[in-house]
């Protein structure tokens, strides 16, 4: 109850300061980005889970609500208000504890060419283990809202809030609900899902401005 309650302050309070920038945007002298080329960002990340859920009976009070980790991507300008590209990052997962290396693919759209704008992006691909050996790659998925704000020149400062989703199997000493226990299969794959608000705050430089 508490995470979810923190969740909601944390979402609130991102979406009041993208309101608040988006209504200084006049009273801030814009440069024209042309949004061309290539731009690189670095991004540090924090999340709070939402919803955590398994194909076996678990308590999901036992564990811990938290994961954060970094991401270093690489984009192109399709054109003025569309980019591309691909990123690579680490994310360590806390109980059920699991260190993941994402491998994404991603997309963003920008609402203006200003270097001020709200953006909506979008990225997918697979988590791949790291150190765990009772777990497995899977599906990991980010969509959400950000705005990017110009420093100086080519570097900006960008904050980012969206839905984290990772699948991945779990080796699991567990007995699934009305089915006896077979003690040739006390371990079995199963999976588990993880839901997630993610607050990132990213680094970006771009090759035009």
């Amino acid at each position: 109850m508490k995470n979810r309650i923190s969740v909601k302050i944390s979402a609130i309070a991102i979406l009041l300061f993208l309101i608040a920038t988006s209504t200084n945007l006049q009273a801030r002298p814009q440069h024209l980005v042309r949004n061309q080329g290539f731009f690189y960002a670095f991004e540090g990340f924090h999340s709070i889970h939402e919803k955590l859920s398994s194909s076996f009976v678990i308590n999901t009070d036992a564990f811990s609500p938290l994961s954060y980790g970094f991401k270093a991507s690489a984009n192109w300008f399709v054109n003025y208000h569309m980019s591309v590209g691909a990123g690579l990052g680490l994310i360590n997962y806390e109980s059920p504890r699991m260190f993941t290396f994402p491998v994404v693919a991603n997309t963003q759209f920008y609402l203006s060419e200003g270097s001020d704008t709200p953006f909506a992006y979008a990225e997918g691909g697979y988590g791949f283990r790291a150190n765990h050996k009772n777990q497995d790659k899977g599906l990991i998925y980010e969509l959400g809202l950000g705005y990017r704000y110009r420093i100086k020149w080519e570097n900006f400062l960008v904050v980012k809030v969206g839905y984290h989703y990772f699948k991945n199997n779990q080796w699991e000493y567990r007995r699934r609900l009305q089915q006896p226990i077979d003690p040739l299969n006390l371990y079995e794959w199963t999976d588990l899902k993880r839901q997630t608000i993610s607050i990132s705050l990213a680094f970006y430089y771009s090759t035009r401005y």
